[in-house]
Parts: C-alpha cells; structure tokens; sequence
C-alpha cells in the first residue's frame, strides 16, 4: 500500500511512528497541562460561539416577525366558533 505521509522516515524526535508525534505539540507533550488547558479553552470558545450564534438568530427571526405582523402576513387564524371581525360568535 502506498504511503502517503511516512512518519517513520521523519528523523528523530518525529520519527519513529506517529506515537512520537506528541512532541511536535508546542504547549507539552500527550496528556500535559498545556493540552488540557487548549481544550478547555477550546469547548469554552465553542459554547461561547454557539451561544452567541442562537442570540444572533433569535434576534433575527424576532425582527423578521414583527416586520411580517405588521404587514399582516403574518396573522394567526382564528379558531373556530370564535368571534369573527364583524362581532357573530358561533352561537348564531
């Protein structure tokens, strides 16, 4: 099989199969404070960024609303038996 990205063939701290390629990682090695401080920096970036993306919307989809009620195309039907706009209720 072809190999497309020889690890073996990398000298040495890189070399020698892909277990040793946690010393290329700048902030410590596998399982360092470095790497976990990342990832939790990571999923926090990430939660702040889906949290601003769903205000972002919400805020957006509550305009589009109001712009749509004000045009009336956007009224909720009546249910049935209630009042109509000329005031006749179901009891007629």
């Amino acid at each position: 099989m072809f190999d497309a990205f020889p690890f073996n063939a990398w000298p040495p701290p890189y070399g020698d199969g892909p277990e040793d390629m946690s010393a290329f990682w700048t902030f410590g090695g596998e399982g360092s404070a470095g790497t976990w401080i990342l990832t939790i920096l990571g999923f926090v970036v990430m939660l702040t960024a889906f949290w601003g993306f769903v205000i972002l919307e919400n805020r957006k989809l509550t305009r589009q609303a109001a712009r749509l009620r004000e045009l009336g195309a956007l009224e909720r039907p009546e249910r049935p038996g209630a009042a109509g706009p000329s005031g006749a209720g179901a009891s007629a």
